[in-house]
């Protein structure tokens, strides 16, 4: 397990580099001409977990101005939907900073509701990102548990983004509260591909690949 992922980290990092060379120098920059009020998300991460049966979380975002609206699938538990809706604030030029707090429902193997947020700093080549949530379970308080995914990234060169992560959540059957591990990312035209390596190289380790697209 351990040579498989270091060997799919060193092939991605080499095809994101080759890509962005390729990038810079073939395509052209194309302004955008059709300007919308609406703006949405989808992301898709695909847990591989050694032991354990595979799974996939499914998230969509819509933005109107200010507002936010967020549905997640397989996030807060298996099996299990939530719906958000929260309130976008940014600000800043050099330290630029964004925040949004939230309320959601959530329905299916576990029932309950979620005040959280996601926030973001970015400074030069360096940012921060966090999503965090209080889930209050209606079927039993002592399952109440706080959730909570973490980034700590550079990006060294335009398109390619390379960092630390944090994670805590249900999804993951291990003996380890938090989960830490290192993450690298490539964005082209409105896609963008990561892979986050959980653990590493012991024998709680696991790999997630995330697919995200905006439009």
């Amino acid at each position: 397990m351990r040579y498989l992922i270091t060997g799919l980290l060193s092939a991605y990092v080499s095809f994101t580099v080759s890509a962005q060379q390729t990038t810079n120098d073939s395509l052209p920059a194309r302004p955008d001409t059709i300007s919308s009020s609406w703006s949405f998300e989808i992301e898709a991460y695909y847990y591989i977990l050694p032991g354990e049966k595979n799974t996939t979380t499914l998230i969509g975002d819509a933005d109107h101005k200010a507002f936010h609206l967020e549905s997640r699938y397989n996030y807060e538990d298996v099996k299990t939907a939530s719906v958000f809706g929260g309130y976008n604030f940014k600000a800043g030029n050099k330290l630029q900073w964004a925040l949004t707090p939230m309320v959601g429902f959530i329905f299916g193997n576990t029932y309950g509701f979620a005040p959280g947020f996601e926030g973001s700093l970015k400074w030069k080549k360096f940012d921060f990102y966090s999503e965090s949530e209080y889930v209050v379970n209606f079927a039993e308080e002592k399952d109440n548990f706080f959730y909570t995914w973490t980034e700590l990234a550079i990006t060294p060169i335009r398109n390619f983004r390379i960092g630390m992560s944090v994670n805590k959540t249900r999804l993951i059957h291990s003996d380890l509260e938090i989960q830490r591990g290192i993450f690298t990312e490539y964005s082209f035209w409105k896609l963008t591909a990561a892979i986050h390596y959980f653990n590493p190289f012991s024998d709680e380790e696991y790999v997630i690949a995330m697919l995200h697209i905006e439009f």
